[in-house]
């Protein structure tokens, strides 16, 4: 399937989980590729780091505008309609980040697995995708809550479901 007929089938807002956050593949692959505008960063961490705050801002493509926001703001402007009519993309560090979102109150239909790298304490599900227990009975949790989660490093590539 090319990419102009994937990008028909997208659910707005994208919500990526990727714990190197903003990078090439991000900006390029999928804001610059797909056109997405407004693009976040969800990460009460980051917040709390304002030196790595602001470096991160200075990553979002001007033309994509956007910013780092908490979780809880992020849920606020989704649930309140703020992200209807535009084609966002949401970046979170971490499973528990997309879990904490749901727990908000943030009506997510679909979860894409980006890019979970490897750790001492993790599996591979793919060759990008690694996760811990604790990854496992998040993303567990998240799927029970109605969400559909799939692996997708590139929206060239075909998604793969997580059923881990």
């Amino acid at each position: 399937m090319n990419l102009l007929l994937r990008k028909k089938k997208l659910r707005f807002p994208l919500v990526r989980v990727d714990d190197r956050l903003l990078h090439g593949q991000v900006i390029v692959g999928w804001v610059q590729a797909l056109r997405l505008s407004p693009l976040y960063v969800a990460c009460d961490r980051i917040l709390r780091d304002p030196s790595f705050a602001d470096t991160l801002r200075n990553l979002i493509p001007a033309e994509a505008t956007g910013d780092i926001i908490t979780l809880e703001t992020a849920a606020q402007i989704w649930s309140n309609g703020e992200l209807k009519n535009s084609r966002p993309m949401i970046i979170l560090e971490h499973p528990v980040d997309a879990l904490k979102l749901v727990r908000l109150g943030a009506p997510m239909k679909t979860l894409t697995l980006g890019g979970m790298h490897f750790r001492e304490d993790r599996i591979e599900f793919l060759p990008y995708i690694f996760v811990s227990e604790w990854d496992q009975v998040t993303l567990r949790e998240i799927r029970q809550a109605g969400v559909t989660i799939f692996c997708q490093d590139l929206p060239t590539t075909k998604p793969t479901p997580y059923n881990g």
